[in-house]
């Protein structure tokens, strides 16, 4: 029998008006979605990709250039359904661009990262389990806090979206550890769906993006591969007359009133030295590349964002720049893969308009740069091992009571002739990846005396680095048309025959 409380609830019940009829919120066509966003037409291949997530297919991966709005493709469903989008962004500078947008838009969109204090995310956390956010971005690293993955845990999420999604896999560029960890991430949190999107994948990588994130039926979009309004070439050029083609692609340029354009390097050195040969040309140029401080990086490309000019770096110039009109993309030397080129040829003419994308290359001299920084970061598994049994052997030597880690004082040049060892930073960076070394100051490393790692792997990478170097030298050295072998690179089969304009094809 029910107790008095339950009896009263009935009678309330019973009793209570009938609840008024309220009007369902109108549903948005894809049309009226795309509209909000400031666009009147979808570019090929983005509605029927978009269309795909709306359906809920199983996992959707789309591969569109950069500039050519892959944001949509979760932003537009998200907007629609009025749930919970789970952004994944590799960078707090494109996070906090897209969310400002958002807000812009009226869309309630928030972003957690590192620039938040412990109490802003606290609040930040609570209002997305209110389930008044529609789209929360976070970076990959961020799911490594075990009270942010606690907390996420919970929530009801529609759309897992996973951007720049390259960076899971180890036979893309730009791979970043967090990024592998996204499988167990997405069986934890099983959103409805999860989108993929990136502007390079190979069909190699594709499939590693699928594996990983465990949507290996996921539907697959390449396209907009070939963009019309780019005019690529390659010209041999040897060191010594380079920076006076390049001179005369900028000082071409300024005479045409379009001088925003950027100046690729392979290294840090030619980045400031062709800088200062523009200079005495009488041509306003600046450097950018890691070696510069943050604040002075966020400075530079703050600047050339608002008002242009030319701006020579190394690929530490990368994600995140999102300037429409880069007349001029030029390529000082080898680039280390195709997908590296591409990618930096995606910033220019974002607006549509004609944009020259030029690489300037001397086979002998860069290719020995481009495999002198593979020996950089890319040691062999042999040198690996034997460096690593004298590193142990050294701290052996200093242990006590069984310690499991012991300070190993030394610099890499003595550790260099000690080890017979050519490339003594490389090998310890991949064993700070093993967490078997840990760098506590200059000259000192903690080095685990107990522990083991496997470096099969480690030549397999180092070749597949090689071979790409080698893909974009068989490129280069292609007679036939440039934006035809980029398609058939990519897998791009929307482009057939040839584009015409390149220096291939015009001759």
């Amino acid at each position: 029998m029910p107790n008095a409380l339950e009896q009263l609830r009935r009678i309330r019940a019973k009793n209570a008006p009938e609840p008024p009829d309220v009007p369902e919120k109108p549903k948005m066509s894809l049309q009226e979605a795309l509209g909000v966003f400031g666009y009147t037409e979808f570019r090929p291949g983005q509605k029927e990709v978009i269309q795909a997530v709306l359906n809920g297919s199983d996992g959707v991966l789309a591969v569109f250039p950069t500039g050519y709005g892959k944001s949509l493709v979760y932003q537009i469903p998200s907007l629609m359904s009025d749930k919970l989008t789970l952004v994944v962004s590799p960078l707090i500078a494109l996070m906090k661009d897209q969310v400002d947008a958002l807000q812009k838009l009226g869309v309630n969109a928030i972003l957690i990262n590192s620039t938040l204090s412990e109490q802003e995310t606290k609040v930040a956390l609570a209002e997305v389990a209110s389930g008044g956010v529609t789209a929360l971005y976070v970076s990959p690293e961020r799911f490594g806090n075990a009270q942010f993955a606690k907390s996420i845990e919970k929530l009801d999420i529609d759309i897992l979206a996973v951007d720049e999604a390259h960076c899971i896999s180890r036979w893309g560029h730009d791979f970043r550890p967090a990024y592998a960890q996204l499988g167990g991430v997405i069986e934890r949190l099983n959103p409805r769906q999860v989108v993929a999107l990136t502007a390079t994948a190979t069909a190699k990588v594709r499939d590693d993006i699928c594996q990983i994130l465990g949507i290996a039926e996921a539907e697959k979009f390449v396209r907009g591969v070939y963009r019309p309004n780019l005019c690529l070439a390659a010209l041999h050029s040897t060191g010594k007359t380079r920076a006076y083609d390049i001179a005369a692609v900028v000082t071409e340029h300024r005479k045409l009133g379009s001088d925003t354009g950027i100046i690729y390097t392979a290294t840090r050195k030619e980045a400031e030295a062709i800088c200062s040969f523009l200079k005495s040309k009488g041509v306003e140029a600046t450097f950018y590349h890691a070696g510069l401080s943050p604040a002075v990086r966020t400075e530079i490309q703050n600047q050339w964002a608002q008002e242009g000019g030319t701006i020579v770096a190394t690929c530490a110039f990368g994600m995140g720049i999102d300037k429409a009109d880069v007349r001029f993309v030029v390529h000082s030397g080898l680039s280390q893969s195709i997908e590296d080129w591409y990618q930096e040829i995606g910033r220019a003419g974002r607006d549509g308009k004609e944009s020259l994308c030029i690489t300037f290359y001397d086979y002998a001299d860069d290719y020995r740069t481009q495999m002198f920084l593979i020996d950089l970061t890319n040691p062999s598994g042999r040198d690996i091992e034997s460096f690593w049994k004298w590193m142990r052997g050294e701290a052996a030597k200093l242990v006590k009571d069984g310690e499991k880690a012991v300070e190993l004082k030394m610099t890499q040049k003595v550790m260099s002739v000690a080890s017979d060892c050519v490339n003594v930073g490389g090998c310890i960076a991949f064993l700070k990846k093993k967490g078997l070394v840990k760098t506590l100051g200059r000259g000192r490393y903690q080095v685990a005396t107990v522990g083991e790692f496997d470096a099969s792997d480690v030549d397999v990478l180092r070749q597949e680095r090689i071979d790409k170097l080698n893909q974009v030298v068989n490129f280069y050295r292609s007679k036939d048309c440039r934006a035809a072998s980029v398609c058939a690179y990519f897998g791009d089969d929307t482009f057939e025959g040839q584009c015409g304009v390149c220096d291939n094809c015009s001759g």
